[in-house]
């Protein structure tokens, strides 16, 4: 039989490969870039237990080493203390880990799977499905066609499988938008997350809502300054101001010293994908759904998504087509999906009203 062609080898596709590899199923994965990740410090998930346990099984190498378990977590408005948890055995840390760090360790495991294949320079530009399977064509150095069983949309927000097979994609755009960072540096504090709402040395003006602090390995911080509606451009200059201003003034003195590694900006969408699977086409990840205020991570329910969705296909390849087990897939992901956007659609007026 046909393997599952996967589109996409960020974290969601490569999760899925594993999880099918495990089960005995054959997989093609089409990256379209070429085979390896970029470090950028600044682009960063939180995972709950659920989703490190996920990765750790599939791939058996422990991730607390390449991420950072916080003590606790704290939120202060000006300069009093709002609310505090502390992390133990009744509510387990999460874990904070840089993407391309996790993306290594998928793709390591990976390299030992023989019945894993990854396409590198690959864009997908179509597909033609039938009752029997599905054909896939992609362009580039080494375009070609592609036969599978089932082909699996992990490609991103922008996902051309959920485009070609004319998907809608309704939703909200830009719902927030941060300026990060990510540097080195000592702080007054070294494995809290701290989220800062109206700090008291800057109350006026443009990033005056609230900054987020988060630990990474090594001394490594991510910083997130929460930005105002609209799209006014962040100048690397702005960006640097801002991150002395901050570190001054947690440090409630002279700046420092630190070193900055990555910067960027990030834009949260909710989206939610109207169908999940069109025939032998299924869509995981972000090409399937955005969500990210309120703390909330999209990647950690897209490696969900995988770990619900291989089984399913599993079963689907070895035995023949599980139509109504294939569905519950989209009935599950998608209810899971969608209650959490309510929830943070609720609450982000009340949250930001203050």
């Amino acid at each position: 039989m046909d393997p599952v062609i996967i589109t996409g080898a960020g974290p969601v596709g490569l999760t899925l490969a594993l999880a099918l590899a495990r089960q005995e199923v054959p997989c093609v994965v089409l990256d379209e870039g070429p085979g390896k990740d970029e470090p950028r410090p600044a682009r960063t998930v939180v995972l709950r237990e659920e989703a490190v346990a996920l990765v750790e099984r599939l791939t058996g190498t422990p991730l607390t080493g390449l991420g950072s378990r916080w003590a606790g977590w704290r939120s202060v408005r000006r300069k009093q203390v709002t609310r505090e948890v502390v992390f133990g055995d009744a509510d387990p840390a999460p874990l904070h880990i840089a993407q391309h760090e996790l993306t290594g360790v998928l793709r390591t495991a990976l390299t030992r799977e023989r019945l894993v294949r990854i396409a590198v320079d690959s864009r997908l530009d179509g597909i033609e499905q039938e009752k029997s399977g599905v054909t896939a064509h992609t362009r580039g150095p080494a375009g070609t066609w592609w036969r599978g069983s089932y082909l699996v949309g992990c490609d991103g927000p922008r996902s051309t499988v959920r485009k070609l097979q004319d998907i809608r994609f309704p939703g909200r755009t830009a719902v927030e938008r941060y300026a990060v960072a990510a540097l080195r540096t000592e702080l007054p504090w070294t494995d809290e997350a701290l989220l800062h709402r109206m700090p008291p040395w800057r109350t006026t003006g443009p990033w005056a809502g609230e900054v987020v602090g988060r630990p990474l390995p090594d001394g490594v911080w991510r910083l997130d300054w929460l930005l105002p509606p609209g799209k006014d451009l962040v100048t690397p200059e702005l960006l640097v101001n801002r991150v002395r201003e901050t570190l001054t003034g947690w440090a409630e003195g002279s700046t420092p010293e630190y070193e900055l590694l990555d910067t960027g900006v990030h834009t949260v969408h909710h989206r939610l994908a109207r169908r999940w699977r069109v025939g032998r086409v299924l869509l995981a990840g972000d090409a399937a759904h955005l969500l990210g205020a309120l703390g909330t991570q999209g990647l950690e329910e897209g490696l969900l998504d995988a770990d619900n969705l291989a089984w399913k296909l599993a079963l689907a390849w070895h035995h023949g087509p599980r139509e109504a087990l294939l569905d519950s897939y989209q009935e599950e992901r998608r209810a899971a999906i969608s209650a959490r956007l309510r929830a943070a659609d609720q609450l982000l007026p009340l949250l930001r009203g203050g």
